[in-house]
């Protein structure tokens, strides 16, 4: 692993989810995650997330899709990313119903409920979405 690697992902863990969050989200991996989990993550995460030619709006509403297509929990993640980023929630709404509409509703029913609580636990921390 590059001596560098655990300086960029946590630059990325704040540019992801921003300064608070982010530095929870890094802190929790760090002192929460197997260090061969970490090692890992770190070596995939950091230059997938470092790439550029796709925006940063296009891969989280990716990340999205994808978890809610696999029905996993992970998909918060993402949705903390959308609502850090002002991603409207419409915006993230209409995603879900298309990852429904080709992967199951069951999964996308499942999703709306955990955006909204995502976005509402948002606001409260941090104010409205912009």
């Amino acid at each position: 692993m590059s001596s560098d690697f655990p300086e960029r992902f946590h630059a990325i863990c704040l540019k992801l989810w921003g300064p608070i969050e982010g530095e929870e989200v890094h802190t929790w991996i760090v002192e929460n995650r197997p260090p061969a989990f970490q090692a890992t993550l770190i070596q995939v995460m950091v230059p997938i997330w470092e790439m550029n030619k796709v925006e940063l709006k296009t891969k989280i509403l990716c990340g999205i899709t994808l978890f809610v297509a696999l029905h996993m929990q992970e998909v918060d993640f993402f949705m903390k990313m959308a609502a850090h980023h002002g991603i409207p929630k419409e915006q993230v709404e209409e995603i879900i119903l298309l990852a429904g509409l080709e992967a199951g509703f069951p999964k996308a029913e499942g999703a709306i409920l955990t955006l909204n609580r995502v976005y509402e636990e948002h606001t409260e921390r941090f104010g409205p979405i912009s």
